[in-house]
């Protein structure tokens, strides 16, 4: 795999992928993606996964790591076909392939359907509250050109749209700030679920803006939940904290059940 150093001089990007064919054997299309980039023992490591695809056949991936020996310097990619070297690899690949599938885009539609689920949910809480909770989870995503399900598989998750609830750990409202996050995104009530709702929604968006996340919805909810450093700090995976991924798994769930 002599294309490697050439694709990390060009930076690819976990989850692209670069594709390409050999002059001597046209039918083969050769895919090669940057699927993981995290630290292992103080360096800079990388983790990829290559397939052929053959008369429109993709055939099964094989994973590989390499990791940067200095600034412009890194090791020949190791790919190995021993199972038990590519298991840890292989199960990270398919977590995200799990959560990711068949997953709505994250951006603002007018047109859409709350699953079941969700709809019961804000029916009751409007009722019991008296708020038009489903209007202004609209514009709050509107604003923030976020897909309005999103939201509400979000709120779903951390609060049942109840907007008076606090977690143990201090956490507030319909969205479930912190106080240094209300702070940040300028609410100064955490109990108004207008303020509540548009500083959570401007949160997520800011969390799917971010270097390393770049639109990954998963990604970006791992960071609502456990905060973006740790999401950086685990080579910009979900973190392997139970709460987090569950977390992830359930309001992915949610989401991709419009």
């Amino acid at each position: 795999m002599d294309d490697v150093n050439f694709l990390l001089d060009e930076k690819l990007l976990d989850g692209e992928i670069a594709t390409w064919r050999d002059k001597d054997e046209p039918k083969l299309e050769r895919n090669l993606a940057v699927f993981l980039t995290f630290s292992e023992n103080g360096k800079l490591c990388r983790d990829y996964y290559t397939f052929i695809v053959e008369n429109g056949r993709e055939k099964k991936p094989v994973f590989g790591t390499t990791c940067r020996l200095s600034k412009r310097r890194w090791q020949r990619v190791n790919w190995s076909f021993r199972d038990a070297y590519q298991a840890p690899a292989r199960k990270r690949f398919e977590f995200f392939q799990e959560v990711n599938r068949n997953a709505p885009e994250p951006v603002y539609v007018s047109d859409y359907r709350l699953p079941s689920i969700l709809l019961k949910s804000v029916q009751k809480a409007e009722i019991k509250h008296e708020l038009p909770l489903r209007e202004m989870i609209n514009k709050a995503s509107k604003k923030e050109a976020l897909n309005p399900v999103l939201i509400h598989s979000v709120i779903k998750q951390e609060s049942n749209y109840n907007p008076k609830v606090c977690s143990h750990v201090g956490a507030c409202g319909l969205m479930q700030l912190m106080p240094l996050t209300a702070k940040e995104v300028g609410v100064s009530d955490p109990f108004n679920p207008s303020q509540n709702l548009m500083g959570g929604t401007r949160y997520l968006r800011k969390m799917l803006n971010r270097r390393g996340i770049k639109g990954n919805i998963p990604l970006a909810l791992a960071a609502y939940n456990a905060g973006y450093g740790n999401v950086k700090k685990y080579g910009y995976q979900v973190p392997p904290f139970k709460e987090t991924q569950n977390y992830v798994k359930k309001i992915m769930g949610y989401f991709k059940s419009q």
